[in-house]
């Protein structure tokens, strides 16, 4: 009996966990992201790797933005990390779109969910991202809500006006 009641204190105990990405001195570690961060690509295919790495990618970005980096610092470093993971497992981001380069239909479906993952963290990223506002909008709750919301669409929009060459 003794040793089940340590057993359950044992385990029902707090202890310390680090999840996320490997990061040095110098931020992310892109190199062991890319040899060591593998998706399940052969159990659930190429198309979902590639958009649970944007998932990665656009949640690197609010998370990066909630450490006090700027925007544009941040979406560079949620770049490398995504580049990292694509190419640590062997995916090619050009595989993500149509011919009229739109982001492929189950691509961007399963993207947005997994960019809802870190909705929290793009709620309390927007202030920071949305840095002008028209005269006379105010950024209240139920813009930042609005905001979130369609964040994971803008992020990916971003990737196709790039391909489109906007």
């Amino acid at each position: 009996m003794k040793r089940l009641l340590f057993a359950a204190i044992i385990l029902f105990l707090p202890f310390p966990s680090f999840a996320g990405f490997p990061e040095g001195e110098s931020g992310y570690d892109l190199k062991k992201i890319e040899e060591s961060f593998r998706l399940p690509c052969d159990e659930i295919g190429n198309d979902d790797c590639i958009a649970r790495a944007f998932g990665m990618g656009a949640c690197t970005w609010m998370f990066e933005i909630n450490k006090d980096k700027e925007p544009d610092e941040a979406l560079r470093i949620a770049d490398q990390v995504l580049i990292a993971l694509l190419k640590g497992n062997e995916l090619e981001i050009n595989d993500i779109f149509e011919k009229n380069g739109s982001i492929k239909k189950n691509i961007k479906k399963e993207a947005i969910y997994r960019i809802n993952f870190c909705k929290e963290e793009t709620k309390k990223a927007i202030p920071k991202l949305i840095k002008k506002l028209p005269e006379g909008v105010v950024l209240d709750e139920e813009r930042i809500n609005n905001l979130t919301s369609v964040f994971p669409l803008q992020y990916l929009t971003m990737f196709e006006q790039m391909k489109k060459g906007f």
